[in-house]
């Protein structure tokens, strides 16, 4: 009685497996005799290469006995007891299908993400449309238009593909996705370049300078973008859309802002967008590798061993890069923070110190050792010399680092108001 429930409990499966089975050696046999896929009926000859239906039923049966013992009930389990025992084969049925499930997700995966990196017409297409839509945002300083550009650009599925390509070993999605990031790269540099060229603007938006000072915020926001991409690419119940525009927001603005810089002859605009890009990049491929391995979103037969040299790998070189890039990221970042705040200190005492004094213009320059303030004042009444040194002597006390403070006085006439007699 036992046999026979064990019988109808794998039964479904087992007709499954017949059916992809012998799916797979119908295409198999067309392929090889030329005949179109679409047609129903072989030829004769080929019809009687076909193996009969018991010999289909017998090979589908011993392939899903087998992968059943191979993969699922494990060398401890395998004794008479267990065999004969309903709840063993109910337990193993489950997870066989759970194996299986898992199988055909991540193969899901893996066609979505090889699909979407190949260079085709469309990737072209929304490439182009996304940047010149983020160029356009980035001159006028429009935060919506540029979160628009976002929706479009198709430049995070090249991304994670890489990173799935490095887990699964394979060298052709590698290439595949690397050729379509070079290229969609390129082409988005270029077009920005040739609309910033061709439109001058009086003044760099708050928008462009924000992407030229890379800072240790960017690389965390470019790690939790790739995560979200690759959980959002290995579950089905989120939404691709979504995920796309997270990745998008650490790429396309800066790739823009590279050919803003590049158009309108500002190194510095290039060269500071190009590395928070280059910062953007490798945080989301590392990010993506780590999420693919952690879920085990690899083929089922390639050893566990394997696939984590693999991981390691990738995240080894994306750290040295990354470590590389933030230790001088993250030095200017300090330095900015000091001069912010010293900027802040030098005011507040200036203020103070000077009642009525109202300030038009205060500059850090210089790093380290070097740097050094500028300020402009416009002041009602002139204070005498010796109050200036000795606000300048307070300020520089305060920031051993600051070798000189430059004060300017710009004096400005009071408001006087006009009696009856000068209003005749």
């Amino acid at each position: 009685m036992k046999i026979k429930n064990i019988k109808n409990l794998f039964s479904p499966m087992v007709k499954n497996d017949i059916r992809e089975n012998a799916d797979e050696k119908q295409v198999d046999l067309e392929k090889e005799s030329g005949v179109d896929n679409n047609k129903k009926i072989l030829p004769k000859e080929e019809a009687s290469r076909m193996p009969p239906p018991a010999e289909k039923t017998t090979e589908a049966a011993k392939t899903g006995v087998r992968s059943i013992f191979t993969n699922i009930i494990q060398p401890d389990e395998r004794n008479l007891k267990n065999y004969l025992d309903i709840n063993f084969w109910v337990g193993k049925r489950q997870q066989y299908v759970a194996m299986r499930e898992k199988e055909r997700q991540d193969l899901n995966v893996y066609e979505v993400l090889s699909q979407g990196a190949y260079p085709s017409i469309e990737y072209y297409i929304l490439t182009i449309l996304s940047c010149i839509i983020a160029t356009t945002g980035l001159l006028q300083g429009s935060t919506a238009t540029i979160i628009g550009a976002m929706i479009v650009a198709p430049l995070m599925t090249p991304i994670l593909a890489f990173s799935l390509g490095i887990i699964w070993g394979d060298a052709f999605l590698i290439k595949t996705s690397l050729k379509s990031l070079i290229k969609g790269t390129f082409i988005a540099i270029i077009i920005s370049a040739v609309i910033a060229f061709a439109i001058p603007t009086a003044d760099y938006s708050s928008e462009i300078l924000s992407r030229t000072q890379p800072s240790i915020f960017d690389i965390i926001v470019a790690l939790v973008s790739g995560i979200v991409g690759a959980y959002g690419y290995s579950n089905k119940n989120i939404s691709a859309t979504l995920v796309g525009i997270a990745i998008a927001v650490a790429l396309m603005p800066p790739l823009c802002t590279v050919g803003i810089g590049i158009g309108t002859l500002n190194p510095g605009i290039a060269g500071g967008a190009a590395v928070l890009f280059v910062i953007n990049l490798v945080s989301i491929s590392l990010s993506g590798a780590v999420v693919f391995w952690l879920m085990k979103i690899h083929p089922r037969k390639t050893e566990e061993s394997q696939v984590r040299k693999r991981a390691l790998y990738q995240i080894v070189i994306s750290i040295i890069i990354l470590t590389c890039i933030a230790v001088p990221v993250g030095y200017f970042m300090r330095e900015g923070f000091l001069m912010n705040k010293t900027k802040k200190a030098a005011s507040e005492l200036i203020l103070k110190e000077l009642p009525g004094a109202r300030i038009i213009q205060i500059q850090h320059t210089g790093t380290g050792d070097s740097s050094s303030i500028d300020v402009i004042l416009s002041v009602t009444d002139l204070p005498s010399q010796e109050m200036i040194d000795e606000i300048k002597n307070v300020i520089t006390s305060r920031n051993a680092k600051l070798k000189n403070i430059d004060i300017r006085l710009l004096h400005v006439s009071k408001p006087r108001v006009l009696s009856e007699m000068d209003q005749k």
